[in-house]
């Protein structure tokens, strides 16, 4: 089976070829074996490491005052002792290489699985009381199990047509398409109708039963990138600083910042496709590659966490797929003894712009609101939101790439291509594209490209 893991061989055996040049004001120390990461995300993280295990210098010059990018851990200020996640959530039973880390580093994983509940129309389902039809069901579970027989042509053929459409054609009803809507459109940041169907497909086809929402960093998500920092050494790092230029002169690469200028034997870039359009490069980019980068956007999605006085929820392991402002909202402390806890609104495209768009009060109102089908006490018992809509955000413009139809196949094999001694990574490069395991695995993969 070609799976989409084995996009990640091309950037691994990238060539590495030279070019032009500027003038220097600060330079990586040694010779030969020095590289400048763009970007303190966990893809620039675990490039960071790989190199400094293997004998490299690096800096890793990041654009915002801390390290993590869109890994982002958040305590209330009413209740420090609960953590929830603004950013990344999710490590999947199929995420080893994120796991292998967690054991090196001595980070405990817990269980974060869910039972989902259903409102629609104002009425509660519980679980096991709502699914999908019995002929969309097996014509689902048939594409699936016939996932890894299709060819590279009959994959690229699918990522042509979009994913509501793709299921409407093997049978699913309409009312079937609004439910799968809910449940997929929180993987992806838009509407299954804006989805490459190959993309959507390869994603349920190589997950978990769970669809890779099984654990979390006990203490936050945020423990593996202070960890990845502590191993790298502070010193390595420029947070605040935004990358201008990036030239290529013969065998050197330099790197221009608003602050000052950096001298390299190679240079990884893992920045969100945002600021990379940002960055003028010397030699030009390819013509395709600059058409790659404007083309690609990512999707829009804010989380809105909310701290409620008590857990009025059934389960620890509660979650709640709705057709309201929000189309999923699921327990954030789970495994959080407090009587206090908090539950996480996850809303997605124009809702999450509409959203965005209110202030904490009316869109605390609006969730809680939204909650009272399940409990009507849900707006006296909140106490505080803290939310991030991440398409606001001015660095990534979006919460994740989205691969829209006929892009999977097109867009993502001119992005992987390095330029010159210039490489990139990113979660829109990765197989688990999307998951924190992707952002690390072409990091390290961008690291090998360069140790080999």
């Amino acid at each position: 089976m070609v799976s989409r893991r084995d996009f990640l061989k091309t950037l691994a055996s990238a060539a590495i070829v030279s070019s032009t040049g500027g003038k220097i004001i600060a330079s990586v120390s040694g010779r030969g074996r020095n590289c400048v990461i763009v970007g303190a995300g966990l893809a620039g993280l675990s490039a960071g490491y790989r190199l400094i295990k293997s004998g490299w210098n690096v800096t890793i010059i990041e654009a915002r005052q801390r390290i993590g990018g869109r890994v982002f851990s958040y305590r209330f200020p009413q209740n420090a002792n609960l953590v929830c996640e603004l950013g990344a959530e999710w490590i999947g039973e199929s995420h080893q290489r994120i796991q292998e880390l967690c054991r090196e580093f001595s980070l405990e994983l817990k269980t974060h699985r869910f039972d989902d509940y259903l409102l629609r129309d104002g009425r509660v389902y519980r679980p096991g009381e709502w699914g999908f039809s019995e002929k969309a069901k097996k014509a689902f579970e048939k594409l699936v199990a016939d996932y890894p027989k299709m060819t590279l042509r009959q994959k690229a053929r699918l990522d042509r047509i979009d994913w509501w459409r793709k299921l409407s054609g093997i049978g699913f009803s309409t009312d079937d398409l609004l439910l799968r809507d809910l449940m997929d459109s929180t993987d992806f940041g838009e509407s299954i109708r804006h989805v490459s169907a190959f993309a959507a497909l390869a994603e349920y086809a190589e997950s978990c039963p769970h669809n890779e929402m099984d654990f979390k960093i006990t203490g936050g998500n945020q423990r593996l990138t202070e960890e990845f920092a502590a191993r790298i050494g502070m010193q390595s790092f420029r947070p605040g600083e935004r990358v201008e230029e990036i030239t290529q002169r013969r065998t050197e690469v330099f790197i221009k910042t608003d602050k000052q200028n950096y001298k390299a034997d190679a240079c990884i870039v893992t920045a969100p496709v945002a600021s990379v359009r940002k960055i003028k490069f010397t030699p030009p980019l390819t013509a395709r590659k600059r058409a790659a980068l404007e083309e690609l956007t990512y999707s829009r999605i804010v989380k809105n966490a909310v701290l409620f006085e008590e857990r009025f929820w059934p389960a620890d392991d509660f979650s709640l797929v709705s057709d309201t402002s929000s189309h999923y909202y699921f327990h954030s402390t789970q495994n959080q003894p407090d009587k206090q806890g908090i539950l996480c609104s996850y809303a997605i495209g124009e809702k999450a712009d509409l959203l965005a768009s209110q202030s904490d009060r009316r869109r605390m109102s609006a969730i809680t609101h939204d909650l009272r089908d399940f409990e009507k006490r849900a707006g006296e018992l909140s106490l505080s939101i803290a939310s991030y809509a991440w398409q606001r955000d001015e660095f990534t413009e979006g919460a994740y790439a989205l691969y829209r139809p006929g892009q999977w196949f097109s867009l993502r094999p001119i992005l992987q291509e390095p330029h010159g001694k210039v490489l990139f990574a990113g979660e829109h490069l990765a197989d688990w594209q999307g998951f924190m395991e992707g952002a690390i695995e072409t990091g390290e993969a961008a690291a090998d490209a360069l140790i080999k």
